[in-house]
């Protein structure tokens, strides 16, 4: 009778693995039959989240690599932007130079 509150009548009690255990929203036990909790977030240790494009839907991959492609026209646009505006004012400075120069012979 107790089998049938617990799970699946014949099913075998199987062990969980450690994604298993962090992933389940219930209590677990371990091996000595102590209750294992999951760590709270901001409780020590490090937790690393593995970024995988293959895993998103379509749209978020589109959205990711319209942000990426923006980015990148951002960084152009401003790099354009310091390239023309030195060269204009290396180009007023040259000027001001030969001027001061040719003033300055007179």
């Amino acid at each position: 009778m107790d089998d049938h509150k617990n799970g699946v009548p014949g099913e075998e009690p199987r062990v969980m693995s450690r994604e298993d255990v962090y992933d389940y929203r219930g209590i677990t036990l371990s091996e000595s039959g102590e209750e294992e909790r999951r760590e709270e977030p901001g409780r020590g240790g490090f937790h690393v989240h593995v970024f995988s494009p293959s895993a998103m839907p379509w749209w978020k991959k589109g959205l990711f690599w319209g942000a990426a492609a923006a980015v990148i026209a951002l960084f152009l646009v401003a790099a354009w932007f310091f390239l023309v505006g030195g060269l204009v004012i290396a180009g007023l400075a040259a000027a001001a130079y030969a001027l001061k120069r040719f003033l300055s012979r007179r």
